[in-house]
């Protein structure tokens, strides 16, 4: 899982033959997160 970006503790991070929709996972501590990189069509 390469990172992308570490900032203020924030680790940006992406895995290879990861799922759609495009996304990074976020983590700091034992707190994860997944951000879409395209929003949602309403």
């Amino acid at each position: 899982m390469p990172t992308i970006l570490t900032i203020s503790g924030f680790r940006f991070f992406f895995y290879a033959n990861d799922h759609l929709p495009k996304h990074v996972h976020v983590e700091k501590g034992e707190g994860t997160a997944k951000l879409n990189l395209f929003p949602l069509n309403w």
